[in-house]
């Protein structure tokens, strides 16, 4: 039986009808990739939205908090829609040990209060803000690993100020101690020797000292209601001009009370659809400008130079 063959405008048109076909499948898949990319770059772009509001009204929460100064937590509201909730607690209040938020490098300063601060700012010692008591104290620093030979391995310079008799700043009198990890330096700084690593408040530390107050002419405070005796130590670091390093300090020794309140730490949580971002802001409490630190003064009082 003799072989039928399609005519040629049929077969033309079926080929048409594949090619029509093809590119239907293309055009249409690009406007899906199209269509997606942008529900995903809208996406995106709601959640920054989000989350940067988010960020604006945890500030804002640390704002109204440091504003009004009420209680403890204080929630509010956004007219965005974005919503805080900010606490506020004390930092090392009734502790024995604590750990610096910030890290230091050469030539910045941190201070350790070893009286109370009143809601004023005022310097007392109470029953109900109480005053640190005791003589010995240990204090840590330098990040983990850190090598004593390093020659940018932090050294440390701890002063102590302390008051006597009736507590006034005539009887004001700073002493001083330095500690140096790294042995070739201290025969040229003579600083005194620095121990090995140590852990305070759960964190880790290259480098230690343990001293006395009256080691560096400070009296240890007879009662936690005195307000002569140590007032405040000041913490310098010398040579890590590289990085920052941490600091803490431990006063868990027998006998020793505890620290008072060192500042406030304010945490505030904002929200914002379903973005969430916390803001913490650390306020210790003020201290003497470290300038001072390098003013000599005559026994007149009179400023000497």
């Amino acid at each position: 039986m003799p072989t039928q063959i399609a005519p040629t405008r049929a077969r033309e048109s079926g080929q048409a009808l594949v090619v029509v076909l093809l590119i239907l499948s293309v055009v249409l898949t690009i406007a899906l990739s199209i269509a997606s990319r942008s529900v995903t770059d809208i996406t995106i772009s709601k959640k920054e939205e989000d989350a940067l509001r988010a960020v604006s009204a945890a500030e804002a929460g640390v704002e109204q908090l440091l504003k009004t100064g009420a209680g403890t937590t204080i929630a509010g509201s956004l007219p965005v829609g974005s919503t805080f909730n900010a606490s506020i607690s004390g930092l090392a209040q009734g502790t024995q040990e604590f750990a610096f938020p910030t890290g230091l490098r050469a030539g910045d300063t941190t201070s350790i209060w070893f009286v109370s601060h009143d809601t004023g700012g005022n310097l007392v010692c109470t029953g109900a803000l109480p005053c640190f008591t005791g003589d010995r104290i240990k204090i840590c620093w330098g990040n983990p690993g850190t090598s004593g030979s390093s020659s940018t391995a932090p050294a440390l310079e701890f002063s102590l100020l302390h008051t006597s008799g009736s507590g006034g700043g005539s009887t004001a009198k700073i002493g001083r101690a330095a500690y140096d990890p790294n042995s070739s330096r201290r025969t040229d700084n003579n600083f005194a020797d620095a121990s090995g690593s140590c852990t305070i408040d759960n964190r880790s530390f290259a480098f230690s000292k343990e001293f006395t107050l009256s080691s560096i002419g400070a009296s240890a405070r007879g009662n936690n209601t005195s307000l002569p005796g140590p007032q405040t130590g000041r913490v310098r670091f010398f040579y890590n001009t590289d990085i920052d390093h941490v600091v803490g300090i431990s006063v868990n020794f027998p006998g020793n009370g505890v620290l008072p309140q060192q500042g406030n730490k304010i945490e505030s949580l904002g929200t914002a659809g379903e973005a969430k971002r916390k803001v913490v802001v650390y306020r210790p409490y003020a201290d003497i400008p470290p300038i001072f630190d390098f003013g000599l003064y005559s026994g007149a009082g009179d400023l000497s130079k």
